[in-house]
């Protein structure tokens, strides 16, 4: 009898401007269970093949190279359908505007705790 096979992670994409902020993202997810993959920035998210495989995608809304809600749209706009969480330190309305069109979960820095935790089970619980 073979063994029972390793569950696969979950791949949670991270795309955070703040090289500090996602390397503590980056572990935080992981010491969860979580596969992540972290990109510096927007354009390197929409570059990467690899964020189409994204269960879950948690998106800081204030880049220099392009906005979170840009982000997603185009994101969007090319087929990725997961659960996305949009991530701002003071949410203006027009990003809380743009996240509640994209169906995008809004999260407001600093996270406290295990918010952000949390939520991706939320947001990952009906798929």
């Amino acid at each position: 009898m073979s063994p029972p096979l390793a569950e696969v992670p979950q791949l949670i994409a991270v795309i955070e401007d703040d090289r500090a902020v996602l390397d503590a993202l980056e572990f935080a997810l992981e010491t969860q269970g979580y596969a992540v993959c972290a990109f510096e920035g927007g354009r390197q998210a929409l570059s990467s093949g690899s964020i189409d495989e994204a269960d879950c995608l948690v998106i800081d809304y204030a880049m220099p190279d392009i906005d979170g809600i840009a982000l997603l749209q185009a994101l969007r706009q090319r087929g990725l359908t997961c659960p996305a969480i949009i991530i701002a330190s003071t949410p203006t309305p027009q990003c809380r505007k743009g996240a509640a069109a994209l169906h995008a979960q809004l999260l407001e820095k600093p996270l406290m705790q295990d918010v952000l935790g949390e939520r991706i089970r939320q947001v990952l619980a009906p798929r």
